[in-house]
């Protein structure tokens, strides 16, 4: 045994020192999954899906971008789904039970994956591998019945909670650190050339806006102490970030939480920020801090250009100077893409694989051509319009009023785990975000947002079991009964 482990050591390190890094990563990845199976006695497949949670979270599109092999076009996500899957699949016919909850979201979310499987089948003759590209924003949502199996059991949901924080944490400094040190992110920290990290501006701040609800909340007694100040500096770094649809989630997520009367975060979160806001005023219009005079005059200038829809205002600060332009190019696609297909697919919509910018860039800008590589319209809204007609838009719709139903009674029940409602609030910070911007289309986004989204809705169905199994009363023995119950036989042959 120790012998052929050295032998295995010295060939990984021969192929290391060729530039194979296949082998070695894949042996790492399972040497690394042995050892957490070992120290957190938890399955092999829950361990999976918190290291893609913490890939997806800190390495970002970097991560996203990495083939475990490199002649089988598949990434992380997809090995992850389908080894979770497979065991799903084992694990249900051994129980004879399936992993489904019977509420209106998992009907939702069934009814999602039925009709884009239906529609993809049409597809792929037509389109092949593309119209395969474009089925993930359909197929990621398979995560969220894992989580939601996975949240049944308490070991099993906390660990994939830790692994969430534990990213989050993680991220803020890289996300800090990232534009100021880019070219050690692309050209020393990498895989076969691909950076392990990349960050997508708009998805690490959203990561970060989630994040703080999720720590806040999950940390409890003394672990308050550095639980909230971390969740604090992760919205502050939001708030003086560029991410405007980051920024929105988190007001949601606050809105949520004010409406159904948990104070907690929004009284915490507000705080800082007036203090945060007030310490930077101060500083500038002293006059003597120009970082100062940037952030608020970046601030100010995101706020007003979220309600300029039609780009009639001028940015001059360094930080949102841009904003404008992002206004017109979404108001652009989606106006174009909602006329295209109104006229060609209204109902079922142009498919999976079509190319949804094709009409877009020849009324925005025709000079992009084809260094415009960019499929999705920067919305999943119109994603699922564009894909599926007003029959893919209807069951998106279901679905967001499914969590919004679900997200009501959870955050209302004064019973239940207030983790389950950090969980619902951060799935919200991310739908918003993915209402404006590339999430759920690719798996940076889609497997961390339907994980989150599944742990919320198994934590809150395993709290209502929980109750009801606790409310049930325990059923009455007969008087006569409990007289033979309590008589006690000898037994055979013994003795008078």
């Amino acid at each position: 045994m120790t012998a052929g482990s050295a032998l295995l050591a010295v060939w990984l390190g021969w192929l290391v020192a060729e530039g194979s890094y296949t082998l070695p990563a894949l042996a790492g990845v399972i040497a690394l999954a042995a050892v957490l199976v070992r120290i957190t006695r938890l399955p092999a497949d829950v361990i999976l899906l918190g290291l893609l949670l913490l890939g997806y979270i800190v390495g970002n599109r970097g991560f996203a971008q990495l083939m475990p092999v490199p002649w089988l076009p598949l990434f992380p996500a997809e090995w992850g789904l389908a080894a979770g899957l497979g065991w799903l699949v084992v694990q249900s016919a051994l129980q004879q039970k399936l992993p489904l909850r019977r509420d209106i979201l998992n009907r939702a979310l069934l009814l999602w994956l039925a009709l884009g499987t239906a529609r993809v089948a049409i597809d792929v003759p037509r389109y092949g591998i593309m119209a395969l590209r474009d089925y993930a924003m359909i197929y990621y949502a398979s995560f969220f019945f894992l989580a939601q199996y996975y949240a049944a059991e308490v070991r099993r949901r906390n660990f994939l909670v830790a692994c969430i924080g534990v990213a989050a944490t993680v991220l803020l400094p890289v996300y800090l650190l990232f534009s100021e040190f880019l070219l050690f992110f692309l050209t020393t920290l990498t895989v076969q050339g691909v950076p392990l990290i990349y960050l997508k501006g708009d998805l690490a701040a959203t990561f970060l806006a989630a994040g703080s609800v999720i720590i806040f909340y999950a940390v409890r007694g003394p672990h308050r102490y550095w639980g909230w100040p971390l969740s604090m500096v992760m919205l502050l770094s939001v708030l003086a970030g560029g991410s405007r649809a980051a920024l929105v989630g988190g007001i949601v997520a606050t809105v949520w939480l004010a409406l159904t009367r948990r104070w907690s975060f929004p009284a915490v979160q507000a705080g800082a920020v007036a203090t945060a806001l007030a310490v930077t005023a101060v500083l500038a219009f002293s006059g003597n801090s120009h970082w100062a005079e940037a952030k608020l005059d970046g601030l100010r200038d995101r706020i007003v250009s979220m309600v300029d829809v039609n780009s009639t205002q001028n940015y001059d600060s360094d930080e949102s100077f841009y904003k404008g332009d992002n206004n017109r190019f979404r108001l652009v696609w989606w106006w174009t893409l909602t006329q295209e297909t109104w006229n060609q697919g209204r109902i079922f919509g142009l498919g999976f694989g079509y190319d949804l910018a094709k009409s877009f860039v020849q009324i925005y800008d025709p000079m992009m051509g084809e260094d415009f590589s960019a499929r999705s319209p920067h919305s999943i809204i119109m994603s699922a319009f564009g894909r599926m007609g007003l029959v893919g838009l209807a069951a998106f719709l279901a679905i967001v009023g499914a969590i919004t139903v679900r997200t009501w009674r959870a955050l209302q029940n004064r019973s239940i785990d207030p983790l389950a409602c950090g969980l619902w609030c951060a799935a919200w910070v991310i739908l918003v975000s993915a209402c404006f911007g590339v999430v759920l289309e690719g798996p940076m986004g889609a497997v961390v947002f339907w994980t989150v989204l599944g742990l919320a809705n198994g934590m809150t169905a395993a709290n209502a079991d929980a109750l009801a199994e606790v409310a049930s009363p325990q059923p009455q023995v007969p008087s006569g009964d409990r007289e033979k119950d309590a008589t006690v036989e000898p037994p055979t042959g013994a003795a008078g």
